[in-house]
């Protein structure tokens, strides 16, 4: 017995060590803050340091890109005014767009975020609002209602300023946002780009994307499709990166602050790659729920016929979780139903939602959907009862008829008879 005993301490304190071993994998980066998230979720899978206070550099572009997609129109033409070309802060990245020079709004969106031009930046944000102010001040509101609440920013371009600072976990939610637009997806995933001719540029050499990692590192676990390099003495070598694998499994990393000499560029490339490359490792694409799924059964109050009605899933849900059943298992979910449920009902209404979580983290909502219709039950009118006149009454009227029919007749023939007794008389004194 105590030999047994013996074998599973042991068998469940491998267990356990296996498991530390795999999810709580040291990375020794010399950089400031690194996270790892489930790009479509937000779910944090692995970070370090990632609420510290730290300066984005060009990283601020994937706001700049947020707000020019949902404010402005790609086919806009947008002038380059000589602020927004000079004003670029010490050694910033440019194409050399010229003042008065017109451009789309995609081909800046272009520059901005595979050549990481920040004129382009300026340019946007002058020619969406009436100011660059005002355009920051769209940013920060932008950020708020993103929950990046450690974030603010002060110009459209990432140069640097002491009261321009973000988070590893502010720009993870940044970053899942903007790659659910794509418009936004489309651009970061290209690894050079042709400018178009301009009315000051009759040709533009081929420009390439600044993120190294895009274009030089392959994975057999992964593709790399996007983001964002960022750059500034204060800042150091920032990256938020994004890749996705044959699952359709989405991750982002962000590595902030590298600045060990020589070699912090490519040192950023290879924290970024050795964080996905965990995450894909150690994490699988796991489907919660799936579209039209069965949900429950639920009675619905006024039905015509059976009140009996299936809600289904509105929409499949899928979450990255760690692999092994361990991830699925600690799943809870979480039903919202309307309180009063009623006919008339129609197919596919939305009745409610199944909320799902792990570990206190919101995984996800699905909204629940009537899988028929159900018609109001609608009672038949009651028959009308036929009123009962009263038949007293009905005699009464007939006899008090029949007297006046009778004395009316009556009254005739002594008026006839009366009328012809005078004209006789007449005549006999004739």
């Amino acid at each position: 017995m105590k030999k047994v005993l013996s074998f599973l301490i042991t068998f469940v304190f491998v267990i356990i060590l296996c498991s530390i071993t795999v999810f709580a994998q040291p990375f020794n980066f010399e950089a400031e803050s690194y996270i790892l998230i489930d790009s479509k979720t937000g779910l944090v899978l692995y970070e370090y340091n990632s609420d510290k206070i730290l300066y984005p550099a060009s990283t601020t572009k994937i706001m700049t890109a947020i707000l020019a997609f949902e404010k402005g129109d790609p086919d806009q033409i947008m002038t380059a005014s000589k602020e927004a070309v000079y004003d670029i802060g010490k050694g910033g990245m440019n194409i050399g767009i010229m003042p008065g020079e017109e451009i789309r709004m995609e081909n800046l969106l272009e520059a901005m975020l595979i050549s990481s031009a920040n004129e382009a930046a300026n340019i946007i944000a002058e020619n969406i609002c009436e100011s660059r102010q005002e355009f920051v001040d769209l940013m920060n509101e932008k950020a708020r209602e993103l929950g990046a609440l450690n974030t603010h920013f002060k110009n459209p371009c990432g140069a640097h300023d002491d009261d321009h600072y973000t988070t590893a976990a502010d720009l993870a939610k940044i970053a899942s946002y903007a790659m659910k637009i794509q418009g936004f997806r489309d651009i970061v995933c290209k690894k050079s780009y042709q400018m178009p001719p301009t009315n000051k540029h009759s040709n533009w050499p081929e420009l390439y994307s600044s993120n190294l990692l895009l274009r030089r590192m392959k994975s057999d676990l992964f593709e790399v499709n996007g983001i964002k390099t960022g750059y500034t003495g204060q800042a150091g070598q920032n990256l938020v990166s994004s890749a996705v694998n044959e699952e359709g499994m989405e991750l982002i990393a962000i590595v902030l602050g590298v600045k060990n000499p020589d070699k912090a560029k490519k040192n950023t490339y290879q924290y970024c790659y050795e964080l996905l490359e965990y995450g894909f490792k150690n994490f699988s694409l796991y489907k919660i729920v799936e579209a039209n799924e069965k949900i429950k059964t639920i009675q619905v109050a006024d039905a015509g016929e059976d009140g009996a009605l299936e809600l289904l899933a509105a929409d499949t849900l899928e979450c990255v979780l760690p692999n092994g059943e361990s991830g699925q298992n600690s799943i809870k979910s979480r039903e919202i139903i309307r309180p009063s449920i009623r006919a008339p009902i129609n197919k596919g209404e939305v009745l409610g939602y199944m909320e799902y979580e792990r570990n206190g983290i919101v995984l996800g909502r699905v909204n629940l959907i009537a899988s028929r219709t159900i018609e109001k039950f609608i009672p038949e009118p009651p028959k009308k009862t036929p009123e009962k006149k009263s038949t007293t009454l009905k005699k009464v009227l007939i006899t008090a008829l029949i007297i006046i029919l009778v004395f009316s007749v009556l009254r005739f023939i002594l008026r006839r008879i009366s009328r012809r007794r005078y004209i006789f008389r007449r005549r006999v004194r004739k």
